[in-house]
């Protein structure tokens, strides 16, 4: 998914994405509440730009968001 032949900000932008999805999907249940829906809603916001720049993005169901 990393976007290959995107500006440095927009590869940037993926990286946070990727890895905030990361976090989720390894250690989702191990946040406090607050942290974890936070995190979900930062996700969901992140996913809107990746989606935006054509890169496919994997739904994020299983996360909860």
């Amino acid at each position: 998914l990393m976007g290959y032949g995107l500006a440095e900000p927009q590869q940037q932008l993926v990286a946070c994405y990727e890895g905030l999805k990361q976090v989720l999907e390894r250690h989702g249940q191990e946040l406090a509440p607050y942290e974890q829906r936070n995190a979900l809603k930062a996700l969901a916001a992140l996913w809107q730009i990746v989606n935006g720049l054509d890169l496919d993005p994997d739904h994020l169901y299983h996360l909860g968001a």
